[in-house]
């Protein structure tokens, strides 16, 4: 199991480095190859053919009629005609949205260049010539942000007029002093000439016109021209019934109309949830899903109360030291494993011989012919009688190697189920079935986000792959880091071993949690600060249900409280002895009836301590 879930981990974590950045390049190859069959490429630039392209094809008209709505988001309508001989838009209508930071290029307006601008953008509607037609959000930042049409087909010859209606979020800037709104309407993308260009911002009823200081600009990327000039000509200025109207003609290649309001704080609130306000409503599956845990923990009840702990000088009747723990800790680990070696030792069964030299910290385990285990009174538990065949199947002695994971995982695997087949649901219940449930419901949900979402760049099955590694990957880390690292952590602190188990653990889960992260990173850049939330806390309320849906039965906190009275007697009465035994007597396990009782119970003492150690590489079971 534990091979297998590496190799899922490494197979996972692969995939996730390589698709992102594949799958760009492939697409940039197979459009350079393209590309290169015709003698050039998709956009022309300037210097080469595109001036000679441009004299011939242009954009008739643009008209951008940008809607401020109450909430500080905007409704855009483009409508633009574009002239084309077949050369340009040789790859279809792209139409760059103008809201990167190259485009929104005037840095006195928007700040520093930063990749991620927070502007989310959402497609309503795209026509041509009056049909409605298909469109295609792009990928990345490097792709066009929007195809129209066909794509990877010439425009035909001739007059085309296009309309594309879109919401744009986090465009509103609220500023210490003011509020601020600033829009370039084309974007510098298309190296063709403007005959003219509109830009229209209506103001919502909230926000007076009079209150409202106006400009516009044009000039290309990087230039910062004066408010109201370029090259000379004068941008006309109109007033319309609800804002303010932009005109300017004759703009050159790769040049853009652009406009800046601002009016005093007060008029337009921010929205509520800042940040996530963008795709805020995502934030109802986890709360959903939290409201679901809750009431099924309340349904579970109550565990059985626990009365006062009375010293115990034996064992509880019928209870094996594997037993014992496993009722204590609801799993088996390394120091199950220990306990059953020394009980085995104990029984007079197995010989147990502390290795020297290069072979320090191994144990030489000889089966013992003077007794036959069959013969035993009390008899052996299940555990201990399977553990004693799986041992010394291969021969009568045995070298247990603390570097042996997979010999030692399978070592435990047998107790595991010999124990949980007796004791499984007798003494506590998992309540596992609520988990399943919220678990699968959550995975569903996660998947609805990632295919109804709307991304930054509309790249679907990027969303969909990050999705569901994060949640697969990060599902199964959460639940190993709760069933061992913890434990072993809470181990180490008491000072019973388990360091190395942290230590693996800690690495493992810090090589993963910096992938997580990178992940949730490029969730909130790909669709929304809320969505990346939302993901983290459906994985890690699952996670989190998992120990508060464990229920002692009655039976469960009888033995509970006999166990602890018998760990109250090891303590006070028999821990003086045991640590005065040597880690490298070869006798101590036999010598001592309780000790696989101690190692069992986190009763410190070095002798079990030490062999507990040298089991650290199994995983725990739960």
């Amino acid at each position: 199991m534990k091979s297998f879930l590496q190799f899922v981990f490494s197979l996972a974590i692969l995939c996730l480095f390589m698709y992102p950045r594949m799958w760009p390049l492939i697409r940039r190859s197979i459009r350079a190859s393209r590309a290169a069959k015709t003698g050039s490429l998709a956009r022309p630039v300037a210097g080469t053919g595109a001036q000679g392209s441009a004299q011939r094809e242009r954009i008739v008209s643009f008209a951008s009629d940008v809607s401020l709505r109450k909430n500080a988001t905007l409704e855009v309508r483009e409508e633009f005609t574009v002239h084309s001989e077949g050369d340009y838009f040789k790859w279809g209508m792209v139409r760059d949205l103008p809201i990167d930071s190259e485009a929104r290029w005037d840095r006195r307006l928007v700040g520093e260049w930063k990749k991620d601008t927070g502007i989310r953008v959402k497609i309503l509607e795209a026509s041509e010539d009056g049909a409605p037609v298909s469109y295609e959000q792009g990928s990345d930042s490097a792709y066009e942000q929007l195809r129209i049409g066909p794509t990877d087909e010439p425009l035909a010859a001739g007059d085309h007029r296009f309309v594309v209606r879109y919401e744009a979020d986090g465009v509103t800037q609220f500023l210490a002093d003011r509020d601020q709104l600033y829009w370039n309407a084309l974007g510098h993308y298309w190296r063709l000439p403007v005959d003219e260009a509109v830009v229209r911002v209506h103001l919502p009823s909230e926000l007076p016109v009079d209150v409202v200081t106006a400009d516009g600009y044009a000039g290309g990327r990087g230039a910062t021209p004066g408010p109201g000039r370029f090259s000379g000509i004068q941008i006309e200025r109109n007033a319309v019934a609800d804002g303010f109207e932009f005109r300017m003609a004759n703009l050159a290649s790769a040049q853009s109309l652009s406009v800046s309001l601002s009016w005093p704080k007060g008029f337009l609130a921010p929205p509520a949830l800042g940040p996530l306000a963008h795709d805020g409503g995502l934030l109802i599956a986890p709360a959903l899903l939290l409201l679901y845990y809750l009431v099924v923990w309340i349904s579970l009840g109550r565990e059985p109360k626990g009365g006062a702990v009375a010293i115990q000088y034996q064992p509880p009747q019928g209870l094996s030291p594997a037993a014992m723990r496993y009722i204590r800790t609801t799993g088996s680990d390394s120091r199950t494993l220990a306990a059953s070696i020394a009980q085995l030792a104990a029984r007079g069964c197995i010989e147990i011989e502390p290795l020297n030299g290069k072979e320090s910290g191994k144990y030489k385990l000889t089966r013992l012919s003077t007794v036959d285990p069959k013969n035993l009174q009390p008899p052996l538990a299940a555990e201990e009688s399977d553990l004693l065949g799986v041992l010394f199947e291969d021969g009568a002695t045995l070298v247990l190697d603390p570097q042996n994971g997979p010999q030692l995982n399978r070592y435990l695997y047998h107790i595991y189920q010999e124990v949980q087949k007796r004791l499984n649901n007798l003494y506590f219940t998992r309540n596992a079935r609520y988990l399943v449930i919220g678990t699968f419901a959550s995975w569903l949900t996660a998947m609805g986000m990632a295919l109804t979402v709307d991304g930054r760049n509309g790249d679907r099955f990027t969303l969909l792959f990050l999705t569901w590694w994060f949640f697969f990957c990060f599902f199964f880390l959460g639940l190993i880091s709760v069933m061992a690292l913890l434990p072993a952590f809470g181990r180490m602190m008491r000072g019973l071993g388990g360091t190395k188990e942290v230590l693996i653990g800690a690495a493992v889960v810090a090589a993963f949690g910096g992938g997580g992260v990178a992940v949730l990173w490029q969730l909130k850049a790909g669709a929304s600060l809320a969505y990346a939330l939302s993901l983290a806390a459906l994985v890690g309320i699952n996670i989190a249900a998992l120990p508060a849906l464990k229920r002692l039965t009655p039976s469960g906190r009888q033995a509970r409280e006999q166990i602890e009275g018998f760990r109250l007697f090891l303590e006070k009465v028999e821990q003086d002895q045991l640590r005065r035994l040597n880690a490298a007597d070869q006798l101590a396990a036999s010598s001592m009836e309780f000790l696989p009782y101690a190692i069992a119970l986190e009763v410190r003492e070095p002798w079990g301590d030490h062999l507990a150690e040298a089991c650290f590489a199994t995983t725990t079971q739960r």
